[in-house]
């Protein structure tokens, strides 16, 4: 998925993965509700963020994420 509005929420299924890219380095997700595991091309570490957590990827590349359950996300494109 090319993202290119500066903020759509997403709402997700148990276990529904979303694959961004993030060409620019100018990507922020938020989870607005639920939890999500955020892989980032790049990055050694993976991100599990729960509802009011906020998550910048320090690289640019392709961006995973999953639902772990019922799940909405914010993405953003500063």
């Amino acid at each position: 998925m090319n993202l290119h509005t500066p903020k759509i929420e997403l709402l997700l299924r148990p276990h529904e993965l979303l694959s961004l890219e993030n060409t620019q380095r100018n990507m922020a997700i938020e989870c607005k509700e639920g939890v999500v595991w955020v892989t980032c091309a790049g990055e050694n570490n993976d991100h599990m963020l729960t509802a009011g957590n906020r998550y910048t990827p320090k690289t640019s590349g392709e961006v995973v994420i999953e639902a772990l359950g019922k799940a909405c996300v914010d993405i953003e494109s500063k």
